[in-house]
């Protein structure tokens, strides 16, 4: 699909491990890799450039197009910036750069190019997370992937240099470079946190290509001297070998790859961007330990590596396996019959799995938001009734959408059946509610997808686990300790206190809501008889069988159910 590049924020990261946004216009935004959303930002100066060296002359530009943001200035809090003030300085908006720019995605690849009549050449990018169906590990990894392809478009030999320069994010800055089996890049350390702090992070830049300059250090001057040095540096075609033996103040490191190239020849230049902030904590609803501690726990790619620099070398190191098959994936809508409209809803909306909407937690399960606001979660819990409706895990990952009904069964179930409809974290923490307010629609919903789970793993021994949960949560519905009664009489009909997904309540029948209730009551019929509950299924067949009937004939207008 092709699109203009106006808001585009493309999420390039993987799942539950935050992500980058890749503009429409080239340039990285949106750097939500710190636990929480981060929307409408930038870190620093971190861009990509180009330079192209021919019979003298060096021209050198940003890699992206015309700056997206308002040429007045858009509101920020601070001083010396905002509206009235034009462009930031860190969108590169008054440096050379590109007139043309096309955007072209199938999540969760994105394509740029980019090209200009005055420039010798044109360069294009392929960006992208790997989305490998059932390779949880490789979709998860905390990294976005770059391949930059330039042609030389004159007709003469053209020396080009790409760099990619990323900012550290914090006063207490220590840059160091990386050299790993012919690849090459740096490592950005917050050295006023300890590793076990929250706070902590590191960054590493890595490229595989042959001829490589790391930059430890931009010049740490004032005002704008730092990218102006570093400017001059690049159309001088040498960059200073710097380093600083003392922490610095968000200093910026540039690894830059050359190749020669004769008219007509095209090279590709290879980068990763990967982050290491491995302690979550709820910063929403703080939970304290004994010593008044924020509790903390491990993202989980944190028990997996153990830094940027080691998640660096395996994305580098993995880059064509990785790319090759993710493209297999796009490959598979690309080739079907389904209208472009359609492709283009399905992966699109498939980009909430690699956002701050989704983590995952120290042993691997996952845990959702109901979306994101701009520097804060919305709405904690993997919410059941928002959920319910998110049909890409299940098929794409199951084992992920698994882990949500083994929380669910762990750490929201109570005795009685009922259960919370948001799982508070860290895990294992109680709900704020007793007894909690339970969603009919939530609630019927885990016991059909703990059904559907089951189906479409074919793990009956999973079953076996959890089926009991499942049918704790069914009989609920009925249950005496069921403040609202559902379905007091045990009839198939609902006629109680019904809370949903609209926030609001339900009293008496909804053919919505029954829909809900039939469905688990015959998904929780098939559970049954599968653990050998025979009296326990035909209690269910028959409640089923009365509630459609009375569905059909009660809350059918012959045009449309409704609610009476």
């Amino acid at each position: 699909m092709e699109y203009k590049n106006k808001n585009i924020s493309f999420p390039l990261g993987g799942i539950g491990s935050g992500c980058i946004g890749l503009s429409g216009n080239g340039e990285l935004i949106d750097w939500e890799i710190f636990n929480k959303p981060n929307k409408n930002t930038r870190n620093g100066y971190s861009h990509f450039a180009i330079s192209a060296k021919t019979n003298g002359k060096t021209d050198v530009r940003a890699l992206h197009a015309d700056t997206n943001e308002s040429l007045i200035g858009r509101h920020v809090d601070g001083m010396y910036s905002g509206f009235g003030f034009g462009p930031a300085s860190n969108s590169f908006a008054g440096f050379p750069h590109f007139r043309n720019a096309k955007f072209s995605a199938i999540f969760p690849i994105a394509e740029l190019e980019l090209s200009d009549d005055d420039f010798p050449g044109k360069a294009s990018l392929k960006a992208f997370n790997p989305l490998i169906p059932h390779d949880e590990f490789n979709s998860s990894l905390p990294a976005a992937f770059f391949e930059w392809t330039v042609e030389n478009t004159s007709n003469t030999e053209v020396e080009y240099a790409v760099a990619l320069t990323v900012e550290n994010p914090c006063g207490h800055s220590i840059n160091k470079t990386l050299r790993y089996d012919g690849k090459s890049g740096v490592t950005l350390i917050n050295n006023g946190k300890k590793k076990d702090e929250i706070g902590y992070f590191d960054l590493s830049v890595m490229t595989d290509s042959e001829n490589v300059f790391t930059q430890e250090y931009w010049y740490r001057g004032g005002w704008q001297d730092p990218v102006t040095m570093y400017w001059n540096e690049l159309v001088s075609g040498k960059l200073t070998d710097r380093h600083y033996d003392n922490e610095g103040w968000y200093d910026r490191a540039t690894v830059l790859a050359k190749a020669t190239l004769k008219a007509g020849e095209k090279k590709s230049f290879r980068f990763v961007i990967s982050w290491y902030v491995p302690n979550q904590y709820n910063y929403w609803n703080p939970c304290k330990d004994e010593n008044g501690n924020d509790v903390i726990w491990k993202n989980y790619y944190a028990t997996e590596f153990n830094s940027s620099c080691e998640v660096a070398k395996y994305a580098i190191s993995n880059f064509e396996n990785l790319k090759e098959k993710t493209e297999q994936f796009v490959s598979a809508f690309e080739k079907s019959s389904l209208p472009s409209v359609v492709i283009d809803a399905i992966c699109s909306n498939l980009s909430v799995l690699k956002s701050p909407t989704v983590l995952r937690l120290q042993d691997g399960s996952l845990w959702g938001w109901e979306g994101c606001h701009e520097n804060h979660g919305s709405c904690d819990g993997s919410c059941q009734h928002v959920w319910n409706y998110a049909y890409a895990l299940p098929f794409l990952f199951p084992k992920l959408e698994r882990s949500l009904r083994e929380n669910t069964v762990k750490n929201g179930l109570y005795d009685s059946g009922a259960t919370v409809f948001r799982i508070p974290l860290p895990i294992g923490r109680k709900a704020d509610a007793n007894p909690p307010l339970s969603c009919l629609d939530g609630q019927m919903g885990e016991v059909i997808k703990l059904y559907r789970e089951w189906k479409i793993s074919g793990n009956t021994e999973w079953l076996y686990q959890n089926g009991e949960a499942a049918l704790k949560m069914l009989e609920y519905a009925w249950s005496r300790e069921n403040p609202h009664k559902w379905d007091e009489d045990m009839d198939g009909v609902l006629e109680g206190k019904q809370h949903h997904t609209l926030d609001m309540e339900l009293f008496g029948p909804s053919s919505w809501l029954q829909g809900f209730y039939l469905l688990a009551l015959d998904c929780g019929a098939k559970i049954a008889r599968e653990m050998g509950q025979n009296s326990r299924a035909e209690l269910y067949e028959r409640l089923y069988e009365n509630g459609k009937k009375w569905t059909n004939e009660n809350l059918f207008n012959g045009e449309y159910f409704y609610h009476k």
